[in-house]
């Protein structure tokens, strides 16, 4: 995915307490996360906010690939910001 799905639970315009804070928590801490809609893709939402410990974004990197992921305006600034928000 290059952008965050209209289900994606990284965006700020989901439904609050969507998942709660430790289904969030566990999918921060894993390397990488499918997208909800299109299981073949990594989540563009996760992408984004946790760049730089995600194994998807680590590995292109170092292939030297550009993902060219879009909407960042749309998800969460940080990762605290959006656990307090699936908070349930």
């Amino acid at each position: 995915m290059k952008a965050p799905c209209q289900d994606c639970p990284f965006r700020k315009d989901t439904l609050k307490g969507w998942l709660g804070a430790e289904r969030m928590s566990d999918i921060l801490s894993a390397d990488s996360f499918v997208c909800r809609k299109k299981t073949d893709k990594q989540c563009a939402g996760r992408m984004l906010i946790n760049r730089p410990d995600n194994a998807f974004v680590r590995l292109a990197a170092r292939l030297r690939l550009t993902l060219h992921l879009a909407g960042a305006d749309k998800v969460f600034t940080s990762k605290a910001a959006y656990i307090e928000h699936h908070q349930n």
